[in-house]
């Protein structure tokens, strides 16, 4: 697909944002969503996979700029919406491509729509996923939009190939989501068990929170929430969804404003 074709369709508002949820183990309730664009919107009305168009954009930094732009706004603003409208307080966790987070106004970006929409900065979550390189410039940028503004860092896709232990160190990561892979494997693997075990340890140890994903039963999701795991995310809990079924979601298990 040509870049302006692209290009076109970011400026026109074409990407189709669906969400998933990410329970809080032991508490019974749902606060935290994952956005993602999951389709374009062509002229004709039609729906195209993201994924493909993805991989063009993530080769262009222009492209890249513009989409995690528009991703960032249009994500903030449907989850300032539905938040009002369910009287609750949501956590929107966004997947942020690495060339993004290494421009120099990535800052200011997130200042902005933080400034604009009125969204807490504790609100606001960027998933970096450990298998994706990030220079000196992007870890700085992440530890500014942290420390300085308060937003939540993620290390996604954790536990696979060699683990990246040297971004873990430079970035200012709150969480570990540990890969679907493992999940797929427990209870029936007991050094898979072992080895999740180990890492909530290392999480713990180095006051960091760890989400599972990939949940598929209530085995996984009971080993989980035994051994102290923060959140879980996964089909048992919930399948990625249009942006108005999850609101409906949002209503049923996320807690109101003013809960004790």
């Amino acid at each position: 697909m040509e870049h302006s074709v692209i290009s076109d369709m970011i400026l026109q508002d074409a990407m189709v944002l669906y969400g998933q949820p990410k329970w809080t183990f032991g508490k019974n309730t749902c606060n935290t969503y994952e956005v993602f664009v999951s389709y374009f919107k062509t002229k004709d009305g039609n729906l195209l996979p993201s994924w493909p168009i993805l991989q063009v954009i993530e080769q262009d930094d222009a492209l890249t700029f513009l989409f995690s732009v528009s991703q960032l706004w249009q994500s903030v603003r449907k989850t300032k919406e539905i938040s009002m409208r369910a009287n609750t307080n949501l956590t929107l966790s966004l997947n942020l491509l690495p060339r993004f987070a290494e421009c120099d106004n990535f800052v200011q970006q997130v200042r902005n729509v933080l400034a604009e929409t009125g969204l807490e900065a504790k609100r606001l979550t960027f998933e970096l996923s450990e298998l994706q390189d990030l220079n000196e410039q992007g870890c700085r940028n992440l530890n500014t939009v942290h420390d300085e503004l308060g937003v939540g860092l993620v290390m996604g896709n954790f536990g696979t190939s060699h683990t990246n232990m040297p971004l873990l160190h430079k970035v200012h990561f709150d969480m570990l989501e540990l890969d679907r892979s493992y999940a797929a494997q427990i209870p029936e693997n007991e050094r898979v068990c072992q080895a999740v075990i180990a890492i909530q340890h290392m999480a713990d140890t180095i006051n960091m929170h760890i989400c599972a994903k990939g949940i598929e039963n209530q085995d996984q999701f009971e080993f989980f929430e035994e051994i102290g795991t923060f959140k879980g995310q996964g089909p048992l809990i919930g399948n990625a969804m249009t942006m108005e079924e999850l609101e409906n979601y949002v209503k049923l298990y996320a807690l109101e404003k003013g809960h004790k």
